[in-house]
């Protein structure tokens, strides 16, 4: 397996290219919980299997989805925003997982969203295999990134 501070580095910058590229949403690293209100998750299974989640707070998701389709914040719907939220997922594991191995071919499931408030914390708690925990903010707005990859996904 490739080493987790690579593995790591390469998250970051699909997470950069996506945002920047698609939503227009310049982020920046901080070390803070994320207080959440919608969760995007998507399954990958291949050379290594896994797990993608971000957690959007309401403000990086309705500035994605106006940003994305040049909307008046009044014309952003609950559905746009899933859908939206969807894509940023499937897009992120995409780049990822292309970046982690272009030789390799991974299957991507079907994306889920779920409008579900939490506090994300970038702390790993005790759990086998391998995760990776980040938080963004752009011009106020908070979203974290988890990737986990179990010991039996390895």
């Amino acid at each position: 397996m490739v080493n987790t501070q690579k593995i790591q580095e390469i998250l970051m910058n699909s997470i950069f290219e996506v945002f920047e590229k698609m939503f227009f949403v310049f982020l920046e690293p901080v070390d803070e919980d994320v207080k959440y209100d919608l969760i995007s998750t998507i399954n990958f299974m291949g050379p290594i299997n896994g797990e993608v989640k971000i957690f959007f707070t309401m403000g990086i998701a309705e500035t994605m989805v106006q940003n994305m389709l040049s909307l008046n914040r009044k014309d952003v719907t609950e559905k746009i925003i899933e859908d939206c939220a969807k894509e940023a997922v499937n897009m992120i594991s995409g780049n990822f997982l292309q970046k982690l191995d272009s030789s390799k071919v991974f299957d991507l499931s079907i994306p889920t969203y779920a409008k579900k408030a939490g506090v994300f914390t970038s702390q790993v708690q005790n759990q086998s295999g391998a995760i990776w925990n980040l938080s963004f903010e752009s011009e106020g707005n908070l979203m974290a990134v988890s990737v986990s990859i179990p010991a039996e996904g390895q």
